[in-house]
């Protein structure tokens, strides 16, 4: 029998806090508006041997909640091993990715058994930079990436990062393609923005808790 545990699922810090994971009507939402968390984890929780690469700001490497983190990292800026930190807003996402359940401390990541890559990058708006973002997909895609996250979006369009994105969805993971995932945009925009809008990549958007 599959027991529906719920209510006690994570003993995490701010796991309460997690709306989006596990919805209970807190700070005014709407009760189970939520990602299902507890009852797919019942399920699975992620594998080692996924790789999820997290191009972004770079992920801190040493993080109490991130035991899961690959040997390897790359930063694009330098094109040298290992990543570094521009900004916090790699660590963030990666915890949510990735962020170790059940031990005490901090937050949940959905999916916290796979692995997390750190593929860093300024994220700043210059051609300089998207030009080597789209190196850290083919760096991501070379060195095992299963899945390529990217919480990024480029007000222009540039080939060099279509053909990036077309190589490791034709050549990631042995031949199957990697799965590339980029946000849709912020601020309650009504379209999507590039490169999320390129075929055969997922687009992600969000709703809030209610």
């Amino acid at each position: 029998f599959l027991v529906d545990d719920s209510p006690m699922c994570n003993n995490d810090t701010y796991f309460n806090n997690q709306w989006a994971l596990n919805n209970t009507g807190q700070n005014n939402g709407i009760n189970g508006i939520d990602l299902n968390y507890c009852e797919a984890h019942q399920i699975t929780a992620g594998d080692p041997n996924i790789i999820v690469a997290v191009l972004d700001q770079g992920v801190e490497l040493n993080h109490s909640d991130l035991p899961n983190i690959h040997p390897y990292s790359f930063d694009t800026e330098s094109l040298s091993s290992p990543s570094v930190i521009y900004d916090n807003h790699g660590t963030r996402c990666a915890g949510i990715i990735g962020a170790a359940a059940n031990n005490n401390l901090g937050i949940s990541g959905i999916a916290p058994n796979s692995t997390i890559m750190s593929i860093s990058n300024s994220i700043s708006e210059t051609p300089d930079s998207r030009i080597k973002r789209a190196n850290g997909i083919i760096v991501a895609c070379n060195n095992g990436a299963s899945i390529i996250s990217n919480s990024w979006i480029s007000a222009v369009s540039y080939e060099i990062i279509d053909d990036a994105i077309s190589y490791a969805l034709t050549n990631g993971r042995n031949g199957k393609g990697c799965v590339i995932v980029f946000s849709s945009g912020n601020n309650n925009a009504s379209s999507v923005n590039y490169p999320s809008n390129l075929n055969g990549v997922i687009s992600v958007g969000a709703i809030d808790r209610c």
